[in-house]
């Protein structure tokens, strides 16, 4: 479980951001080459970008789930929509 969504709705990173899920147009994300289990996100919001660290696949789908949550339609991913074996 993502210990820094807050309320379904915002990621806060200590000591640096916190993010409303609801302003983010998309998100991108692959895996960290440098710590294999972790991803790279990027949440897209208008020309601006941030990156955030999901720290295992779990933690991915509930960024994704979640906001798709937000965005009006629950979508329940499995690792295979996510991540090509």
């Amino acid at each position: 479980m993502m210990n820094e969504l807050k309320e379904n709705r915002y990621i806060v990173k200590p000591n640096s951001y916190m993010i409303d899920l609801d302003k983010v147009d998309f998100i991108t994300w692959k895996e960290n080459e440098k710590a294999e289990g972790t991803y790279w996100a990027k949440l897209h919001i208008g020309p601006k970008e941030v990156r955030y660290v999901c720290q295992d696949l779990d933690s991915l789908r509930q960024l994704l789930e979640e906001w798709t949550n937000l965005r009006g339609t629950n979508v329940a991913l499995e690792n295979e929509d996510i991540i090509k074996w």
